[in-house]
């Protein structure tokens, strides 16, 4: 069995994330590509746009409904507290009977991925694939030789969407059509979610 693990904050969902989860079902050829939204992340400690995780949840559910290869995990959020990857990783093995983890990053993340806490932890117990995020190129020397075996590249086209700008359109009341699937962007009206205070 095939399990990828796409965690990040949702803030809120795009149509670029889901672009990027249907590649990594593609090419890995995944039974399950799980969405994890993060409580708290090591680097945005102190992100005050982030909304609160109830919203972030149903709007993911919003926007993959109908999809069953893919799922959303909760585990980072009633977990609480930072979110550490290596943490999600080891739930994931636990929660199913040794099967091949994928762990999706993007090539920013890569470049500090050994600042991560416990990384090595990572690599011992998944695949880590870097799907790019730019046209900058990149090797696996981001980590040591020895863990070279583990890392994957994902084919996937570049996608200049990104949360913080559908936050910063939403707030300048532009529009987001096409960017978030319509029920997503439709949550986000109702709810009067991104909106200055």
């Amino acid at each position: 069995m095939n399990i990828g693990i796409f965690g990040g904050s949702f803030n809120p969902i795009h149509i670029g994330h889901l672009i990027i989860a249907n590649f990594f079902i593609s090419n890995f050829n995944l039974d399950q590509c799980y969405l994890v939204p993060n409580h708290k992340s090591p680097f945005k400690i102190e992100d005050q746009e982030q909304i609160a995780d109830q919203f972030r949840l149903e709007m993911i559910n919003l926007a993959i409904e109908g999809n069953p290869k893919l799922q959303v995990d909760t585990y980072e959020i009633e977990k609480g507290g930072i979110s550490y990857s290596f943490e999600t990783v080891l739930h994931f093995k636990n929660k199913f009977n040794s099967p091949n983890l994928f762990f999706l990053i993007g090539t920013d993340q890569a470049k500090k991925f050994t600042l991560w806490k416990n990384w090595e932890t990572i690599l011992e117990n998944c695949y880590l694939v870097v799907a790019r995020r730019d046209f900058e190129p990149i090797s696996k020397d981001f980590v040591p030789n020895d863990f070279h075996n583990s890392i994957f590249f994902l084919q996937n086209p570049i996608i200049e969407i990104s949360s913080t700008l559908i936050r910063d359109l939403v707030q300048k009341g532009k529009s987001i059509d096409y960017l978030v699937p319509e029920k997503v962007k439709n949550y986000i009206y109702r709810n009067n979610l991104y909106l200055k205070r």
